[in-house]
């Protein structure tokens, strides 16, 4: 098997808190350990052997990095095959916010321009609700309060497509201990959230609280015999272990973001059944099922 070099344009829409990166590093750290960590455990193992990950980081907050549009087209050197987009503590519909306005403008432009469309794009909760801004969705403050630590996200029929999976989508297989049909459990970090799909996507994930936890949007030249994700999404924080998540709350708690009650409940569950969610698991995998796919040249 031919290897496969994969590089990634980490979009930093924030900074973690000095216990984690005293413990985990940077966002630019812990995306890559995720990414890398999930690789290994791929139910492909071919594919996991034969798959090198490149990732480089920008930080759009302090910064306003963003990468060079010669690395943004097809066929250039050292090209990027996927933008992700981290988690922030911001408020993604904050357009006073100085780096919210460039980054909806940035990935509004890319996921609407034809030269750009070999690109894949990968959003997690604060990632999750710019996309949804950058297509023509929204973003609000939930009115349902605070989704902190480990929830089960029931699956719409598209998205057991994704979410439910082992490798070998063809024959349905599943891993022990990797959820089932009905629900994929993640670690949560959150109180805004999309209220509705945006224009073209379809809904992978929901829970009681809030009905939008996930959505794709397929590639033109997708087909059902050859689905083609390439814009993935989820609400929740595969990246996170539940030690991350218990130093958000810590630090949240101290500064009175978190009330007594929220910090009772989140401690509760960070650990989710032990070991978190399933975001080093199947949620990673889908991840990777989606940055490998071969984008159909057109006709």
């Amino acid at each position: 098997m031919t290897k496969r070099t994969m590089r990634i344009a980490l979009l930093i829409n924030d900074t973690p808190v000095p216990a984690v990166i005293q413990e985990d590093g940077t966002y630019l750290d812990i995306y890559r350990r995720w990414l890398l960590q999930s690789l290994s455990t791929y139910p492909d193992v071919a594919v996991a052997k034969n798959t090198e990950l490149i990732m480089d980081g920008y930080d759009v907050v302090d910064k306003g990095e963003y990468p060079a549009e010669e690395k943004l087209l097809a066929g250039s050197h050292d090209g990027y095959d996927a933008i992700v987009l981290t988690g922030s503590k911001h408020t993604a519909h904050d357009s006073t916010n100085p780096f919210i306005p460039p980054l909806i403008s940035f990935i509004r432009r890319l996921t609407s321009s034809p030269q750009h469309s070999h690109l894949k794009f990968i959003g997690i909760c604060f990632g999750h609700q710019i996309i949804s801004l950058a297509l023509g969705g929204e973003c609000t403050s939930g009115g349902n309060g605070w989704e902190i630590g480990v929830y089960g996200c029931e699956l719409t029929e598209e998205g057991k497509k994704w979410w439910t999976w082992t490798g070998d989508q063809t024959e349905g297989k599943e891993v022990p201990g990797h959820g089932g049909d009905l629900k994929v459990y993640i670690e949560q970090m959150h109180r805004d959230h999309v209220p509705s799909l945006p224009p073209s996507c379809q809904l992978l994930l929901s829970t009681t609280r809030y009905p939008v936890h996930s959505f794709v949007r397929y590639h033109p030249l997708s087909s059902p015999s050859h689905p083609v994700a390439q814009i993935l999404t989820v609400q929740g924080h595969p990246e996170f272990t539940p030690n991350i998540v218990s130093h958000i709350i810590d630090a949240r708690s101290k500064t009175g973001v978190f009330n007594d009650q929220v910090t009772e409940e989140a401690r509760r569950r960070a650990g989710g059944k032990g070991s978190g969610g399933e975001g080093f698991g199947r949620i990673g995998w889908a991840v990777w099922r989606v940055l490998l796919q071969n984008i159909p040249l057109p006709n």
